[in-house]
């Protein structure tokens, strides 16, 4: 009696072991069809754009901060060695000249300078 227990348990666990092998192995092939549709890899393509996209987005953002941090660890030794060079931001800068209808810069009279280094006295010419 024992043995037909034991028989009839492993043919019922190895029916059971096949159905639910057979269930996952078809499972796998709708999924595996699925995602060869030619919508599902356009999804995809679009995916792996989008992120390469972000990538390089976040590489041209890194390089552009060390860009700045290199110009900020300059800025004191050119400053020290020739006074002439002075990189400043854009609030740091003052304002912009005033622009004629001609799209020249208006010159103030009293901007101008003689060559004897004295202010020119007249009118605004623009």
């Amino acid at each position: 009696m024992k043995r037909i227990y034991y028989f009839s348990a492993g043919i019922a666990l190895g029916a059971v072991a096949t159905r639910r092998t057979r269930r996952a192995k078809e499972a796998a092939r709708a999924a595996l069809a699925a995602k060869l549709t030619p919508s599902a890899i356009a999804a995809d393509v679009a995916d792996a754009i989008a992120e390469l996209g972000n990538a390089l987005g976040s590489f041209a953002a890194d390089v552009r901060q060390g860009a700045a941090n290199r110009r900020a660890a300059y800025r004191p030794m050119i400053d020290n060695a020739t006074g002439a060079v002075a990189l400043l931001a854009a609030d740091q800068v003052g304002p912009t000249p005033p622009i004629g209808a001609d799209g020249n810069e208006v010159i103030v009279a009293s901007d101008r300078i003689d060559a004897d280094g004295a202010p020119v006295r007249g009118r605004r010419s623009a």
